[in-house]
């Protein structure tokens, strides 16, 4: 894939250099610290690949994906900057990703992970595994996924807690901004949203996406491996048909109370409901064992 790097500090051009040398399918046909000369040079290179710093000297990164956009509509666009204010900007002009200084090789290699699957490229999905029971959690295959801030976070435990539901977002913005006015709960709703996202495709987490209509927002969800979900099927057979088998991997998830570590107030009602399953479990699992000792 033909590559362009450009940014105006020699060192960090340099930098990208290396870490990009570990990717065999890049070709880097051009390396700039001068942004206009990535312009003028656009024609002769013909990159479907560029790693862009944002604030450079002589032009403004931001504008020089435009301009570079303008010539090459086909052009995946990366930025590589040392500043986070950025984000939502560089993402409106349809940026494949947004990665911060100093680039880390396992924050690298996610994001040619993207690249290859926007391009086509097949790739192997990372196994999405959620955990409930005690403290949340969402893992990508082994990776725990990390959260700068707390509430993009709860509003994802949120989303799942309520699954394949339509959410008002006035409602969500209550049961988790009840301090702020609405209008600024509603800008911190918007902008956990877009973190998640963020997060998500950082992670290369495809089972899980939000969508938002009629100022409502759904979580679908697809193959995954969640405790609770495992756990509502298993207690289910067991209290249908009384397989001890069910009630045993049930009793067995169950490994401490429902988001127990997480003081969120939205989730209070569940964690009750889920620890009444559990007593009810307990004690037909006993009343079973009882009965088979006799």
């Amino acid at each position: 894939m033909k590559t362009i790097l450009v940014d105006d500090e020699v060192l960090l051009v340099r930098e990208m250099e290396r870490l990009l040398a570990d990717y065999p399918d890049l070709e880097i046909v051009g390396s700039y610290t001068d942004p206009m000369k990535a312009l003028k040079e656009i024609e002769s290179t013909q990159p479907e690949l560029a790693f862009l710093d944002i604030e450079m000297r002589t032009l403004n990164g931001l504008e020089l994906a435009e301009r570079l956009l303008q010539q090459n509509p086909d052009l995946n666009v990366l930025f590589v900057t040392a500043y986070d204010q950025y984000a939502v900007e560089a993402f409106e002009i349809n940026a494949v990703d947004y990665i911060l200084k100093p680039v880390r090789p396992e924050r690298l290699q996610k994001t040619m992970e993207r690249i290859r699957r926007k391009q086509g490229i097949p790739q192997e999905p990372e196994t999405l595994r959620i955990q409930f029971f005690g403290k949340f959690g969402i893992y990508a295959g082994k990776e725990a996924v990390k959260w700068s801030r707390s509430k993009p976070r709860e509003l994802l435990a949120y989303f799942l807690a309520n699954e394949g539901i339509w959410l008002d977002k006035f409602k969500i913005c209550d049961d988790l901004w009840p301090e702020n006015s609405p209008s600024q709960a509603l800008r911190n709703l918007q902008t956990a949203v877009w973190a998640i996202r963020k997060s998500l495709r950082e992670y290369g987490i495809l089972a899980a996406s939000i969508a938002y209509a009629n100022d409502s927002y759904i979580l679908n969800l697809k193959d995954s491996q969640w405790d609770i979900r495992r756990y509502d099927q298993a207690f289910g057979q067991f209290m249908e048909n009384g397989s001890s088998a069910a009630g045993s991997e049930a009793a067995a998830l169950y490994t401490e109370d429902y988001l127990a570590y997480e003081d969120w107030n939205w989730a209070r009602e569940k964690r009750a409901v889920y620890a009444m399953k559990q007593q009810r479990l307990q004690e037909r699992l006993s009343g079973a064992e009882r009965s088979a000792a006799e």
